[in-house]
């Protein structure tokens, strides 16, 4: 006799991973406006703040999200983009996103990679709010000069 483990996401939690698809293909693109349509209108979006990154902080529209991402792109050499997804949690409406987010900033061409973990609320297929937090310290130093 067998027995099958057959694991069901709830609607919430497939809708959540529909959602975060969306967004991670568009992050992997770097096209905001892809990225932006998995945005509500009306967000709760924080990046660890520094003052280098103009694209962290606190963003409460889409708007105010889609000019941070373009920020953040124009930034970084992206063809030199070395991202690793490690771990993906997802309860209904919330989500969790571990991993490593490697790049190489345009001014310095220095490199970093440094972990990250994401926490995301998405409700009726957006993203209503979403905390990234990242070793903001050792990402500031591939921005500044020697």
């Amino acid at each position: 006799m067998s027995t099958h483990n057959n694991i069901e996401l709830s609607k919430e939690s497939e809708e959540t991973q529909r959602v975060l698809n969306g967004f991670f293909q568009g992050t992997a693109e770097n096209n905001p406006e892809a990225i932006a349509q998995y945005i509500a209108d009306d967000v709760d979006f924080y990046i660890a703040e520094s003052p280098f990154m103009p694209w962290t902080g606190k963003k409460n529209s889409r708007q105010e999200v889609i000019t941070a991402l373009q920020q953040l792109i124009e930034a970084h050499n992206t063809a030199e983009d070395d991202f690793e997804m490690d771990h993906t949690f997802i309860d209904g409406t919330e989500a969790a996103v571990f991993g490593k987010a490697g790049r190489t900033v345009k001014a310095t061409g220095k490199k970093f990679k440094e972990p990250f973990v994401m926490r995301f609320t998405i409700v009726n297929g957006h993203i209503t709010r979403l905390l990234m937090l990242e070793d903001s310290h050792q990402i500031e130093k591939a921005f500044k000069e020697d």
